[in-house]
């Protein structure tokens, strides 16, 4: 991964350098804690899908598994089912073994029938398999490091028991278990000085926004996409600075350099970014007449062809509705959301509705009881049509527990059944108590519903 003109290629190798000096010589580390920042997630996973190809820079052959943890007793069983499925699709990795003539006689449906048996010990069955599957390796005389780095924890309290109980019942030999921290809460500080004879945290600093401004501003100085990323650095080093008269003059620069492009696509993201800029210093009628302009411009620039201009539109009426929003002009946010719900699935981008509607009705919740309901139903009854793979990652389950309670409010049983069956078989058992334990989390946390997704 060695890129001198890539930054993100930089840090990423600083990582790898990190591992290689203080974890790699040392035989007895077992358990190793990346401390990193919320902002850096993004860049340690792909420093992880780095390491699971052949360009890894890693002495240490990686496991990586994304699996959600949710509770102690079945995170194990859950990592086992992933880690096959993964491993009977790398079809890849068989044939790059055998065009190199590389022996690895590893069997993985022995695994699957253990799985089945009720009567497994998941945990120990996963050291079993950690412990086989590295004995087979082409070199075994490399380290196997067990990535954890789960999309999601249900309690951090619990994910430190279950690390534990793999370390206390004792990790393979040359298997070391890596997982990840927040370096501002250090959840596992406990854990990490429990088995501070094998463990080692490691904490890298990155000048990850400094990497991303190099990339942005990048490229031929005359070229006015590159005029306005650099704009659009300023701006947000503007917003940090908290310097309105600053923000103002890259605002305007920015919207200067975009309509000599003669794009009007550009000329509208311009509007758009610039209005998003001033929600910092409530800077609401300067913001709305923006984002009137940009909505103008996106218009006219579809009309003549220029298809880019939808996401512009829809995100026009999103911060119309938002700005509404802040102002307290409730009834007309919710119009504006709806609006906003309305075009994006007439232009394609359906899931993008879903999270419109939930905004919207959330707006009128308290001063409109019928509206509230039936923009509800309507947020429901869209999701449903749209395929479940495409509403995982929305804010459907969310839309479908404030329906069930409508229905449960009017003794609807059947559609209450009806939901719970649908819910269950997307997110699963026990999805209404995770939607309501997450209301709570966000609350107490004094946030508004414009920074739940």
């Amino acid at each position: 991964m060695n890129n001198e003109h890539n930054p993100i290629a930089q840090l990423i190798t600083t990582i790898q350098q990190k591992w290689i000096d203080e974890v790699s010589p040392y035989d007895h580390i077992k358990l190793v804690r990346w401390l990193i920042k919320p902002d850096q997630a993004r860049l340690y996973e792909g420093f992880l899908r780095l390491e699971s190809t052949p360009n890894g820079g890693l002495s240490d052959v990686p496991i990586v598994l994304l699996t959600a943890f949710e509770n102690k007793e079945t995170h194990s069983k859950k990592l086992i089912k992933d880690w096959i499925e993964t491993f009977k699709k790398d079809e890849k990795l068989q044939k790059d073994l055998d065009a190199r003539n590389l022996k690895f006689d590893w069997s993985v449906s022995e695994y699957e029938a253990k799985l089945e048996n009720e009567n497994t010990d998941c945990n120990v069955l996963l050291l079993e398999m950690l412990s086989t599957f590295q004995k087979a390796m082409p070199n075994p005389q490399l380290h196997l490091a067990l990535s954890l780095y789960p999309y999601s924890i249900e309690e951090t309290a619990a994910y430190g028991k279950w690390i534990d109980i793999l370390l206390q019942l004792g990790l393979p030999d040359k298997v070391r278990l890596m997982f990840f921290d927040y370096v501002e809460e250090r959840y596992f500080d406990k854990l990490t000085k429990t088995h501070n004879d094998i463990s080692k945290s490691l904490a890298v600093p990155l000048d990850l926004q400094g990497a991303i401004n190099k990339i942005a501003s990048a490229g031929d100085p005359n070229d006015p996409e590159v005029q306005f990323r650099q704009c659009m650095i300023e701006m947000s080093k503007s917003v940090t600075k908290k310097n309105l008269p600053r923000l103002h003059d890259w605002g305007k620069k920015g919207l200067m350099i975009t309509q000599k492009s003669g794009s009007k696509s550009a000329f509208a993201t311009a509007h758009v970014i610039y209005a998003g800029m001033l929600f910092n210093f409530k800077e609401y009628k300067i913001i709305e007449e923006l984002l009137q302009k940009g909505l103008a411009i996106a218009k006219q620039g579809l009309s003549t062809g220029e298809d880019t201009c939808k996401p512009i539109i829809i995100q026009s009426y999103g911060y119309q509705a938002s700005c509404k929003q802040l102002q307290k002009q409730k009834d007309i946010a919710a119009d504006l959301f709806c609006k906003q719900a309305n075009i994006s699935i007439e232009y394609g981008f359906g899931p993008q509705a879903l999270t419109a509607w939930w905004l919207g009705y959330n707006v009128i919740k308290k001063r409109d009881k019928k509206r509230y309901s039936d923009i509800v139903t309507e947020a429901y009854q869209y999701g449903v049509s749209l395929a479940p793979e495409m509403i995982k990652s929305t804010c459907m389950a969310y839309i479908a527990a404030d329906y069930y309670n409508i229905c449960d409010q009017n003794r609807n049983k059947e559609e209450c059944e009806s939901i719970n069956i649908y819910m269950t078989e997307i997110e699963g058992e026990g999805w209404r108590e995770k939607v309501e334990e997450h209301r709570k989390e966000m609350e107490k946390k004094s946030l508004s519903i414009l920074n739940w997704f």
